[in-house]
């Protein structure tokens, strides 16, 4: 029904009206200081619709023009803006423009609100403005990965490379409140739904990606961010973390427009960048012995491993001793020469690289094509755009095509149409698992926290014999060849394969009437929808019950719009406003249906094949919201700008007489270089000081405010319903935000030198949460409204034009932003909260008082224990450290981000560069712990303070073995872990523990695996070379230009070794502060080619 409703609109667009001719405009444009014509100045009448381009001798010409008073706007790279009053009548009007060089961005425009297009010198609040070419540099994939470090304020939390289509986040001005939200995606004024699909850890933490990835990066004009409540206070209660407003390409509109034809490809090569250091001295075991095996075939007498075991405690790899392998307890060729490996013996030998063999060199290829073009009346934009990726990870893929049209039709000189359309299918397969789970979890968790480090790789690619047994390095003896705690990491890839399908469509159509030269009457309606089905898994054989699973989601959202602009200039002011109302209309289904019990035939996957009654959960939503706004902005003599905005929402998910609620916005700018002090100077080009203050409501998912009940398994022939553990509250009203915002905008020398500064403090009140009510009361827990919560930044943008010739140019680019989240309160006899919980006894808390986002041990897990008086850790008599339970361990928000850009260009070669910073934060690693605990990892091998292995046996002074003694009580050849610090009573002591007794008893101390996320990168190189008009010539092809590119370059600086700190993700869809089994991060190389016809 979309489909069709929207195939209607786009015919609709194409009715052909007409208009009478009455009036003509030509002049020419010229430099105003040489003198010199320019081509290619656009020369528009913006409140009819018509425009033109001058020619090559700077001449144009508008017809049928009707008559009356317009202003005629002419706009031109590297110039000022110029707009003048016409008078038309019946014959034709000549009209010179003479345009001045810009000061660099002096003239610059910016999308705010509802689309609305405002001079910046006059926005009184932090817009920051990117362009598609910026972002869409480096084909990254996914565009909150693209925005990373380029905008100032904006965290991003990214995902591996190895994760095809993974979900990317983005955080602007830290946290505020209780969630980790996320701002509202509008695309050509259409709100888009960003919301991530994963399954967790109970489904193999599989990823499916945030919904923003849908939108094709080929297609981004510019990118404008509204971080602040007077900013985006207009778009409504989604709005409270912000607005990222996304501009598609679109044809011109004009007369004598040609058809262009532009064609692009990109092909990358993704490698495994990021491992963690694994060690390559000691093979699989619990001991360092060998154990000896007799062969029931031939009765001889041979070494082996303790198979069974999944951690490398065992004995020395040294080279030479001749051992049995795991596979050569198998009927199998398994390598390659035609003959049966059972009874095999090989050297115990080190496989450093064992982890990075298992996963492939991804290819990920991308076709672009565009045509555009225009005409007098009506412009039109088709692109399409296939993207077609195999993963790193084994028997992975992704296929994604876009189609999308925008098209634009004056059908007379004051009713104008627009449509917007963007159809993506995503097929997905074989997506990778990840995060740690108690189940078999994913490759990279066995890798990384339960494996044998002499496993060689290309083994265990033979998943089956030829007669189909399943084999693993993990098999539980020499005599039963069953796999005990893993399958083989390509039967899990091969055969645990889950796929995804997804059709979105989001778009809009816009008819708007020119009542006057000073009214516009608009219209819209928009449109976001997918269906999206999902389905996993578990095939028979192996160490997991077999198990199907499906889930079908479906959301539409609906906007209709309606509106009046209003624009008029009064001599030395200038006066513009728009009002208008919406209507929200929200509808989201899923049906999740998984198999109970294994399946009755094997590796049938259907949900009739359940054994057990399967597991259904059916869910449907439906919300509605109303909506009033305004928008005024006064000028005056281009100097004092004044904005006021007003929003009332009602909200269907709210109870009656609390679903009303009201915010506002208020802004001021003062372009203080236009006062003659300023004026005859040449330093100080430009200068703006800009305040605002505005309030956001923030609204709830339905369902929240009345009782409701959940089907249960019926209870024989009877019916069975559930009450929810959480009391509702109809009393709920909405949460508040107030912002506060001050900044300066400077510019120097001509605009070469450019500087941004803002300051801003954000206060949110009446946050909905759930409160702990006693068990009597028949809930856990009650939704009221409490807390309050203040976060106070600063961001700081700088920008300069180093040098510049002829031939050469050098910009750079710096950006820079720190913020401070405080829970100021929470509710009356509440001052902490957890947040989220992570595995093995670490929280995420809110306390009162405190910085938002504290790190806590729980349920008996601790940190060190600090001895008051020396600030040393205090070490037990049994070379143990002393554990403090319940510690606070500091929180995941950094203190500080950036970027910083360099681009250099030579005639037509550029190079570009762009680095990302981090400072602070911290984040709890499950990989490093069990890395240890394990016996995998480089910190678990080496030398103690005497020079031994860590790994030889801890020696008394008589040469006895022990598990731990004082230092000075050791003998000179003791093995083992030196432990230093003080005891209870504040006096130094040193130990040496036994390796293997001292890393699993990490596993208790949180603090020793929380690490800081501070990072530099280089994340982004690229050289172009542009081919020149003079190559280009006798061909049919105008424009051409080939590249390479490196992503995710070089990690230049990073506190821990291992994990890369800016793709911290778990399986849990939550907050990211944690990871375990995450996917190592990669680098990728790309050619790209780009033709323009």
């Amino acid at each position: 029904m979309h489909k069709k409703i929207l195939l209607l609109l786009v015919c609709s667009l194409f009715l052909v009206s007409s208009a009478v001719a009455q009036g003509v405009i030509r002049g020419v444009v010229t430099d105003a200081r040489t003198g010199e014509t320019l081509p290619g100045v656009n020369v528009m009448i913006l409140s009819i619709q018509r425009g033109t381009a001058t020619d090559v001798e700077g001449q144009y010409e508008l017809i049928d023009v009707p008559s009356g008073s317009y202003t005629l706007t002419a706009t031109y790279v590297g110039y000022m803006r110029q707009q003048i009053q016409v008078e038309v009548g019946t014959s034709a009007v000549v009209t010179n423009l003479a345009l001045e060089p810009d000061v660099v961005g002096l003239d610059d425009v910016v999308v705010t609100a509802f689309g609305i297009s405002r001079a910046e010198k006059s926005v009184g609040y932090a817009v920051q403005s990117i362009s598609g070419d910026e972002v869409s540099r480096t084909q990254q994939g996914n565009i909150v990965g693209a925005l990373a470090g380029k905008v100032a304020g904006a965290q991003v939390i990214g995902t591996s490379g190895a994760n095809i289509g993974g979900s990317e986040k983005i955080r602007l001005r830290g946290a505020n409140g209780l969630s980790d939200g996320q701002p509202l995606f509008v695309v050509d004024g259409t709100p888009i739904s960003n919301q991530s699909f994963t399954l967790g850890y109970a489904q193999r933490g599989r990823d499916f990606g945030n919904m923003a990835s849908d939108l094709n990066m080929e297609n981004i004009e510019s990118i404008t961010v509204l971080k602040g409540a007077a900013a985006s206070a207009l778009y409504g209660n989604r709005a409270s973390n912000g607005v990222i407003m996304i501009t598609t390409k679109s044809g011109r509109m004009g007369p004598n427009q040609p058809i262009q034809v532009d064609f692009s490809n990109s092909t990358y090569f993704d490698n495994v960048y990021i491992l963690p250091e694994y060690q390559n001295e000691y093979a699989g075991g619990y001991t360092q012995s060998y154990l000896e095996y007799t062969d029931p075939v031939d009765g001889q007498t041979y070494l082996g491993l303790n198979y069974a075991a999944d951690e490398s405690w065992g004995p020395k790899i040294d080279g030479t001793t001749m051992y049995r392998p795991w596979w050569s307890w198998f009927n199998h060729d398994f390598t390659g020469d035609g003959q049966n490996d059972y009874g095999t013996t090989i050297p115990m030998t080190a496989q450093p690289n064992n982890v990075r063999d298992f996963f492939d060199t991804g290819v990920r290829v991308s076709n672009a094509l565009s045509i555009s073009g225009g005409a007098e009346n009506s412009s039109f934009r088709i692109s399409l755009n296939n993207l077609t990726q195999t993963g790193v990870q084994p028997n992975s893929s992704l296929d994604r095509t876009s189609l999308s049209f925008n098209g634009a039709l004056s059908h007379s000189n004051k009713f104008t149409s627009r449509v917007s359309v963007n159809y993506t299918n995503t097929q997905g397969k074989g997506r990778p698992t990840q995060g740690y789970s108690p189940l078999q979890g994913s490759p990279v968790q066995s890798f990384n926290q339960w494996f044998q480090r002499q496993v060689d790789m290309s083994k265990l690619r033979q998943y089956r014999t030829a007669d189909g047994v399943p084999t693993s390095w993990n098999i539980r003896s020499h005599t039963d060849v069953r796999p005990l705690y893993w399958d083989s990491p390509f039967f899990s890839v091969n055969e645990n394969v889950a796929t995804d399908d997804r059709d979105r469509i989001f778009g809009n159509y816009t008819m708007s009437y020119n009542i006057n030269p000073n009214f516009e009457a608009i219209g819209k309606i928009h449109l976001d929808t997918y269906d999206f089905i999902v389905e996993d898994r578990v095939a028979s054989g192996g160490l997991e019950e077999d198990w199907y699973y499906v889930a079908q989601r479906s959301r539409r959202e609906i906007n209709m719009e309606g509106g009046l602009r209003y624009e008029q200039n009064f001599q030395d002011v200038s006066v513009s406003g728009y009002v208008g109302a919406n209507q929200r209309n929200e509808r989201y289904r899923s049906l999740v249906q998984q198999t109970v019990g294994g399946l009755s035939t094997p590796n049938y996957f259907n949900i009739a094949a359940s054994i057990d009654r399967p597991g259904v959960s059916n869910f449907s939503s439906d919300k509605k919201v109303r909506s009033i706004y305004g928008t005024s902005t006064v000028g005056f003599r281009d100097m004092i700008y004044v904005e006021a905005s007003l929003r009332n929402d009602w909200s269907s998910a709210l109870p009656d007489g609390q679903n009303s609620y009201l915010y506002y916005g208020f802004s001021t700018s003062l372009v203080f270089t236009e006062l003659d002090f300023f004026r005859n100077q040449n330093i100080l080009s430009f200068g703006k000081l800009r305040a605002s203050i505005a309030q956001v409501g923030d609204d709830i998912a339905p369902y929240q405010i009345y009782q409701t009940f959940s089907n249960a398994d019926p209870y024989g022939n009877n019916p069975a319903q559930t009450v929810p553990n959480t009391l509702p509250n109809s009393a709920l009203k909405a949460a508040i935000s107030t912002d506060y915002e001050f900044g300066a905008d400077l510019r120097f020398l001509d605009g070469r030198l450019r500087t941004d500064v803002s300051y801003y403090i954000s206060t949110r009140e009446n946050e909905i949460l759930q409160l702990q009510v006693p068990g009597s009361s028949g809930f856990s827990q009650a939704t009221i409204n409490a807390g309050k919560f203040e976060t106070k930044g600063w961001e700081v943008q700088l920008g300069a034009t180093a040098f510049q010739t002829t031939d050469w140019n050098v910009d750079f680019g710096l950006n820079w932003a720190t913020s401070k989240s405080e829970v100021v309160e929470l509710a009356e006899g509440l001052s902490t909260r957890v947040l989220e919980s992570a595995f093995f006894g670490v929280a995420l808390y809110a306390n009162e008082g405190e910085e938002w986002g504290q790190l806590i041990t729980t349920g008996g897990y601790g940190g060190y224990t600090i001895h008051e008086g020396t600030g040393e850790r205090i070490v037990n008599p049994n070379g143990t450290y002393a554990i403090q339970t319940n510690k606070e361990l500091g929180s995941i928000l950094p203190d500080w981000t950036g970027g910083f850009r360099l681009d250099v260009s030579y005639k037509n070669f550029s190079l570009g560069t762009f680095f990302e910073f981090q400072k602070g934060g911290q984040f709890y690693s499950i990989t490093k712990m069990f890395n240890a605990y394990s016996g995998l990892g480089e910190m678990t091998v080496g030398n103690n303070t005497l020079g031994n292995p860590l790994r030889d046996p801890v020696l008394d002074s008589n040469g006895n073995a022990v598990s731990s003694i004082p230092l000075s009580g050791a003998h000179p050849s003791s093995g083992g872990v030196y432990v230093a610090g003080v005891d209870v009573d504040g006096n130094p002591v040193e130990y040496l523990r036994q390796a293997s007794l001292h890393f699993p008893a990490m596993f208790l101390n949180k603090e020793a695996w929380l690490f800081d996320a501070s990072y530099l990168k280089l994340r982004e190189v690229k050289l172009t070379y542009n081919l020149s008009a003079g190559l280009l010539a006798n061909i049919p092809i105008k424009r051409a230009s080939v590249s390479i590119d490196i992503q995710n370059a070089l990690m230049l600086y990073s506190s821990t070794s291992g994990v890369d700190p800016s793709i911290i993700q778990n399986n849990t869809g939550g907050f990211s502060f944690w990871e375990g089994g995450t996917l190592p991060g990669t680098r990728t190389i790309g050619f790209n080619i780009n033709l323009g016809f």
